[in-house]
């Protein structure tokens, strides 16, 4: 993984979640964590972007990376781009960003 020194994205409060841009490559080899891309944190998923499936594997991969559940991590906006908000809710602000760090470290 990149080294991402002190980067963190951004993270904005929207209603009853917080939001997070993401950059998607979609079609990649293997979904991972590939660092932070300006503001966003930059995730290549292995699912096309055909019929929703590379949401749908990003929205599985986060919840999973933060230890959240599915139904509490979403695509917000951007649903047919690569950048997209994603919204967490069940979390606070302080433990995403803590969670976020470490994923972005390589756990």
């Amino acid at each position: 993984m990149k080294d991402t020194g002190d980067a963190t994205p951004a993270i904005a409060r929207g209603d009853g979640a917080f939001l997070v841009g993401i950059r998607v490559s979609p079609s990649a080899p293997r979904t991972t964590v590939q660092g932070i891309y300006g503001d966003r944190i930059k995730i290549a998923v292995n699912a096309p972007p055909e019929d929703n499936r590379a949401n749908r594997q990003l929205v599985a991969a986060l919840a999973d990376w933060l230890d959240l559940r599915r139904d509490e991590v979403r695509v917000e906006s951007g649903h047919g781009s690569r950048d997209k908000v994603v919204a967490f809710s069940g979390i606070e602000e302080a433990e995403l960003r803590s969670r976020m760090v470490r994923l972005l470290q390589g756990r």
